[in-house]
């Protein structure tokens, strides 16, 4: 199996000795888009950090001894197509093609938005030769689609943005880079109604050059402008429910409590 599937099987994640996902598993696929619903604190946002290796979390690997014949048989990890990449360091995932666009992106004092491009691309590029006049190309064409002004990307990464504006570059760096999977946890927060139109119009066009998309959302309000493949749906910690688009209309209509 080639890098086509971002498989979950059976994780856990601590912080200390708190236990926040319990026994997660899940299946994702490139070119497909998953949205990741659940009310505050259900742990979607922990699922997207534990998946790109955030040392914050850890797995519990004690296990009942009781049940060592029935945990023999299952395979824990997170796998991209035959890649074990469970115990990889982050920096190592995203070269594997792994990219999260974060919930609350922080400022970067004196690291341009082009510099940040121009450092994400050389690490992500599989080309012998970086062609920075390719990858400039790209940025603009990512830039004008996102209607970013130029100015913006002279400046520093994050300082002074508004949320939109912070919103969209964490959306142009993925459209930049290309990764295999793209995880964005709330991109469409903090965003009026137009930006929320050109920041799902650049997932579409992330997912038809064959990203898979793992959307991470409260609410029906960006999906209206998708086409999700697959909804999963968390509660204190676990994956409860998995559905097609129609269980948004469900959640949209009755809360999550009647999931």
């Amino acid at each position: 199996m080639k890098s086509t599937y971002l498989s979950v099987q059976h994780i856990d994640a601590f912080v200390k000795e708190k236990q926040i996902l319990f026994d997660v598993s899940c299946l994702f696929s490139k070119g497909k888009v998953a949205v990741v619903m659940g009310p505050n604190g259900s742990g979607k946002s922990t699922f997207a950090h534990v998946m790109l290796g955030n040392p914050i979390y850890h797995r519990n690997i004690k296990k009942d001894i009781s049940s060592k014949d029935t945990l023999s048989k299952k395979t824990f990890g997170i796998y991209l197509g035959d890649v074990d990449i469970t115990h990889i360091p982050t920096e190592e995932r995203a070269r594997q093609g792994l990219f999260l666009s974060f919930q609350s992106p922080v400022a970067i004092p004196g690291v341009t938005v082009i510099e940040l491009l121009r450092s994400a691309y050389t690490h992500a590029s599989k080309e012998h030769v970086r062609n920075f006049s390719k990858l400039h190309k790209k940025i603009d064409q990512a830039a004008e689609l996102l209607h970013i002004n130029s100015n913006l990307l002279k400046r520093s990464v994050h300082e002074g943005f508004s949320g939109g504006e912070q919103k969209k570059i964490e959306l142009l760096q993925a459209l930049v880079i290309e990764p295999k999977f793209a995880i964005f946890d709330e991109i469409d927060t903090g965003v009026d109604v137009d930006a929320l139109k050109l920041i799902a119009q650049a997932i579409k066009k992330l997912q038809m050059q064959g990203t898979g998309i793992i959307l991470i959302t409260h609410t029906k309000r960006i999906t209206q402008y998708l086409d999700p493949d697959q909804v999963l749906v968390f509660s204190k910690g676990k994956i409860i429910r998995i559905g097609d688009k129609s269980l948004i209309d469900v959640i949209e209509d009755k809360g999550f409590s009647f999931i």
